[in-house]
Parts: structure tokens; sequence; C-alpha cells
């Protein structure tokens, strides 16, 4: 018999549905795919360490912030952000990103994958929360990326484009490898992200 839990049942649907509803949008279709792939409504869901950063004193501004997109969305992110390992880059420092303070305004929590509530196929889906007035700097990784801004609104850059404002709601997409550069402005932001393959290599800044 198939055993449903309901943890990972509410957050399958909830993203799902937002996926689904922007399926023809760049890369949000194979999100959804690789998404349905990792079951997460049947599988075995673990306990992990949970651990903290400074930066996670911005999630009852951002997660108050979510409840216009999708109420049940923020009632599920308060009910497990105290159970996540929210973690940093080892690639990053404030030095490196050239700004004091960076490190304490900057974490994120993997929701699905090697530290997270459940276990992934080679696939991570994960919660990124960032300070005010940060610039994350342009970076790039193997793995192809979607962002789904559950705060906003915030810059975004790909490639040699300029930066353009995004909106609480918009999905953005890089493909493996794309450089990519984030700028925060007065408010967090909290985005859901996920990697849909080739996840054991994290981002590096591209100097």
């Amino acid at each position: 018999m198939t055993v449903i839990d309901p943890l990972g049942a509410r957050l399958n649907a909830i993203v799902r549905r937002h996926l689904a509803a922007r399926r023809a949008a760049a890369g949000v279709g194979l999100a959804l795919q690789r998404l349905e792939q990792q079951k997460i409504d049947t599988a075995r869901r673990r306990v992990t360490p949970a651990r903290r950063q400074v930066a996670c004193r911005h999630l009852p501004e951002s997660i108050a912030a979510i409840l216009p997109l999708d109420g049940s969305l923020a009632a599920l992110i308060a009910e497990v952000e105290d159970e996540l390992a929210w973690q940093q880059n080892v690639n990053y420092s404030d030095a490196a990103m050239n700004h004091p303070g960076y490190m304490d305004n900057y974490a994120y929590a993997e929701l699905v994958g090697p530290a997270g509530l459940w276990p992934g196929d080679d696939f991570l889906m994960g919660l990124l929360v960032l300070g005010p007035h940060l610039h994350y700097l342009d970076h790039s990784h193997p793995a192809p990326e979607l962002y789904w801004l559950l705060t906003g609104p915030s810059d975004w850059r790909a490639g040699s484009a300029d930066f353009a404002s995004r909106e609480q709601g918009e999905m953005i997409w890089h493909p493996p490898h794309k450089v990519h550069a984030t700028r925060t402005g007065t408010v967090p932001l909290l985005a859901l992200y996920i990697w849909t393959s080739d996840v054991e290599q994290p981002a590096r800044l591209v100097t």
C-alpha cells in the first residue's frame, strides 16, 4: 500500500500547481517533469539536523510577504523552516562578495536533496534568502536552474544583459553554465529554486 506523506503531498501540490500554470515558459516544463519524478508525496521524509544562519532573521518578513501570492505556501514554509539545514556556499565570503556583512544576509536550505527533508535523484529544490541591499555577484554552475520569486521586486541579470526588475511570482530560467547575478532592494528576497540535474557542483563566482 502506498503511504502518503501529508507534508510532501502539500508541497508537491503547491509547487506543481504554480509550475503547471507557466509550463510553456523556458525551463518550467523540465522542472515540473523532474519534480514529478521525485514523488515527494510518497517518499519517506527524513529527520535532518536543523541548522540556522543569521540571515534567517529575514524569514518572518518574507513569509508574511508570500501571503498574497499563496497563503498555503506561506503556511508550509513557516511550518518547516525551523527543521531545515540552512547553509552557505563554501566558495562565498564577505571578501569574495566585496560586501561586509554579506554572509549574515545570505542562506539557502534544501527541501529536496542530500540535506533536505526528502531525498532527490540528481535534483534539488530549496529556498534562498537574501537580505536587502545585496548584490549576489556574477556566478554560474553546471546545473540548469529555475527560480520562482516568492517575494519582490528584485533585479536579475543573465549573460551580458542589463539588470531588469522582476516581480513576485515570476519564474527565471538559467541554462547550464549561464552567468547570472541578482540584486535586492529595500526588501529581502525569498525564492524557491530547482536544480534539475548535475547538482553535485556548487555555484562559483565569475570574476
